[in-house]
């Protein structure tokens, strides 16, 4: 029996639905059909402060402020976002925070977003230089630099829609975009179709609104938009909702009593209890409701076929000592990346003291993946995760333990990277994040169990710590398991 609570397992489903509620809305993106044209009149015309309540199944969790202004050539917005989210079981705060400056053409010219929670800060800001964006991510005092090459001018207007708007799309046209994601440092696509138009209430009035809804990685979100391009209501995902409101119904407070836990709502129910998980060699469950696969469904300990997944628990290699031979594909998961800053000097003074240079990979890996689950508190957060703020706040949920052991295995010389998916827990399959290493061969490691390798009712639906992980809201909801069989010795 497992001696961890569900409460701890929540994984990446807040940290997408973040993505998706507030990098869409930030709507950082470029398109390749659509062109530049001067949206100044349009934004003369709206009001010049918006107020929408955020809503979670009619319940209010928050509450979103909207300015536009003008500075020289400028256009000026700013938004901030307040919420209390009811993640495993723990109602937390979250502030969020975006000023922009934007071009006459809606295009970018310097941003600076920053998110608050109960114990996690993260901020990412930048400006656009000769078809560069230099970015800055991580905690205010550790931030990371990176420039990206920039094929087309990137945007920051209101939201998603408002640009579809601005842009002219027309009815029933689908029009694709490129959205680039500052806490991943990646690039993904949205399709955004206008659809008839639809008259709504809103604060009293009837109004009548053009509609648009966007397929994100197989997530469908919509909005209806005024004369002016102005949004009035949004929908998304684990029912989720925005709408305009006053200043003074959005200045009331926000209810907690009856909020819905997001991590039970996103979890998945199987057609039986599975009784003694960590014992099992082998499980084969039948997935329903996934038109298109996950990419990363099969390969090494799992393997898909005609919608069955068969998981077979791996054999650790011998341990060999001395260094083990990396091949070159494998030695890019040795670099540190935005958020795994494994080649920072507190990063990698923490793997020394955990490790010894005469250890063997298979030890390394054990010793790391133990301090992890001893040491950090299993808590469920709120933030964009990152190695470096983990290993000073000491507490997180899957997120932060999945980043903070990569970065450490990187720091040791262990190739690593995060996988994400789905994990058994007293009756329900629950959004989870944990690693693999390199020790010869990929092994999975999880340091919220302290299991090497991990059981097999992890099931791996992507694996990356970027713009992958944002593959999972096309799932959510939809996923159905028959557990079909199980081998144990």
């Amino acid at each position: 029996m497992r001696k961890i609570g569900w409460n701890i397992i929540w994984g990446i489903v807040i940290t997408a639905v973040f993505l998706v509620l507030l990098f869409i809305r930030l709507d950082f993106f470029s398109s390749n059909s659509a062109p530049s044209i001067d949206v100044r009149e349009n934004l003369s015309s709206r009001s010049p402060e918006t107020w929408m309540n955020i809503y979670q199944q009619k319940n209010k969790i928050g509450v979103i402020h909207r300015t536009y202004g003008r500075k020289d050539n400028l256009i000026q917005i700013s938004e901030t976002v307040s919420m209390r989210i009811n993640t495993a079981g723990v109602t937390q705060a979250i502030n969020i925070s975006t000023q922009s400056d934007l071009n006459p053409d809606m295009t970018l010219s310097s941003f600076n977003f920053d998110l608050t929670s109960s114990l996690f800060r993260f901020n990412a800001h930048g400006k656009v230089v000769n078809k560069k964006l230099i970015l800055f991510t991580g905690t205010p005092d550790a931030q990371t630099k990176n420039e990206i090459a920039l094929k087309y001018s990137p945007h920051l207007s209101g939201n998603i829609y408002g640009a579809a708007f601005d842009a002219g799309l027309e009815k029933d046209v689908v029009r694709s975009f490129t959205i680039f994601d500052p806490s991943t440092l990646t690039n993904t696509s949205i399709k955004v179709t206008r659809n008839a138009d639809e008259i709504i209430p809103v604060m009293g009035k009837r109004v009548l609104t053009q509609k648009y809804c966007a397929d994100f990685m197989g997530a469908k979100n919509c909005a209806w938009l005024d004369k002016t391009g102005e949004v009035l209501k949004e929908t998304g995902v684990l029912g989720l909702s925005m709408e305009k409101v006053s200043e003074e119904k959005a200045r009331e407070g926000i209810s907690t009593q009856n909020s819905i836990d997001f991590t039970q709502m996103a979890s998945v129910q199987p057609s039986r209890e599975i009784a003694e998980p960590g014992k099992l060699t082998e499980i084969k469950i039948k997935l329903r409701g996934l038109s298109n696969p996950p990419i990363h469904i099969n390969g090494d300990r799992q393997a898909f076929k005609q919608n069955v997944l068969t998981i077979t628990r791996e054999k650790l290699p011998a341990a060999t000592l001395g260094k083990i031979d990396i091949p070159q594909d494998i030695s890019a998961f040795l670099k540190p990346a935005p958020l795994i800053q494994s080649d920072h000097p507190q990063i990698e003074a923490q793997a020394r003291k955990i490790v010894l240079p005469t250890d063997s990979s298979q030890e390394k890996v054990r010793k790391i993946v133990n301090w992890v689950y001893a040491n950090v508190e299993k808590k469920p957060v709120l933030s964009v995760p990152n190695a470096l703020e983990v290993l000073k706040n000491k507490v997180g949920d899957c997120n932060e333990h999945a980043v903070l052991t990569a970065a450490l295995l990187r720091a040791a010389g262990i190739p690593a990277q995060i996988e994400t998916g789905l994990v058994y827990l007293r009756g329900r399959f629950y959004y989870h994040a944990w690693n693999i290493a390199y020790i010869g061969k990929w092994v999975t490691v999880d340091a919220v169990f302290n299991q090497i390798p991990t059981d097999v009712t992890h099931i791996r639906l992507v694996r990356g710590e970027g713009g992958e992980q944002l593959d999972l809201l096309g799932f959510m909801g939809k996923i159905q398991l028959e557990v079909i069989s199980e081998k144990n010795d």
